[in-house]
């Protein structure tokens, strides 16, 4: 009995190592002559260290003296590059972007820089005040994508998400000449960070390609009188000692158009209108 718990507890042992060696670095890990022509291709001067995790080759290199990593799948096909960058090596319109942004506060810890195919390369920022961290995306125009809590550091969340057909469709329709920054999917739908006519939108699809909405913040300035006039309202009937928040969005449908309106109370409660540009209040 102890001899049979001996040969499972080292078979055990064995498999755990493999295991987690799939994650670590192996200077002598070989790799199919197809990836390293991909990537010798894409990289000609660069010597990587290959790796693997999970359904990905990841070549370790230097890339003008910055740490990078490309990510390949297992058919030789390059997905992203991954470059650690100092602060200072920011495009000047990132830092004057995050300078002059409700961030600038917030102390910056972390640069990464994410080229992928068929995207615009994206800058993310960590940032971080007191205890909390959260991660700034940027073009290289400066214009502020999406701003997310920081959960953990999980390069495979930069992965692109392969879009169908139909999406792709849509997206070149009905915003010509716009940049895929950003693709994601979760809870079933597709969402699409793009960059429009100068502005950040996101757009979601639903599991099939449909789609659902497109919305974007705009300047409270902006908003139709019409609509100033119904938040009042609202405030006076229903949300006594609410404020609105200073980033309506403006959001697109299939059924219509309307704008979000986000109102808070001084003890953090938070209440969403939608409100056409009519006036009228929708449910």
């Amino acid at each position: 009995m102890k001899l049979k718990m001996y040969f499972l507890m080292l078979a055990l042992g064995v498999c755990g190592a493999a295991m987690q060696s799939c994650d670590d670095d192996d200077d002598n890990l070989k790799v199919p002559e197809k990836l390293q022509s991909a990537f010798s291709q894409k990289y000609p001067e660069a010597s990587p260290k290959w790796k693997t995790r999970g359904n990905y080759y990841i070549a370790d290199f230097q890339d003008q003296n910055y740490e990078s990593e490309a990510w390949f799948t297992f058919d030789a096909v390059w997905l992203m590059t991954e470059t650690d960058l100092p602060y200072a090596a920011l495009p000047e319109a990132v830092k004057n972007a995050f300078q002059n942004s409700e961030y600038r506060s917030w102390r910056p810890d972390d640069v990464d820089m994410i080229e992928r195919e068929s995207m615009e390369p994206v800058y993310v920022l960590e940032v971080e005040q007191g205890s909390r961290e959260m991660d700034l995306y940027y073009n290289a125009e400066g214009i502020l994508i999406k701003a997310v809590e920081d959960s953990e550091d999980d390069s495979e969340d930069y992965l692109p998400v392969e879009l169908p057909e139909g999406v792709k469709n849509f997206l070149q329709e009905k915003y010509a000449a716009s940049e895929i920054v950003e693709t994601d999917r979760e809870h079933g739908q597709f969402e699409v960070d793009i960059i429009h006519d100068g502005v950040a939108k996101k757009v979601l699809f639903d599991n099939n390609g449909n789609w659902l909405s497109t919305s974007w913040e705009i300047s409270p300035d902006t908003l139709p009188e019409a609509v100033k006039t119904a938040i009042q309202q609202a405030i006076n009937d229903n949300y006594v000692g609410y404020e609105a928040d200073d980033e309506p969005g403006m959001v697109e449908t299939p059924d219509g158009n309307y704008y979000r309106i986000e109102l808070e109370a001084e003890d953090g409660r938070e209440v969403i209108l939608k409100i056409r540009e009519d006036g009228t209040l929708l449910k």
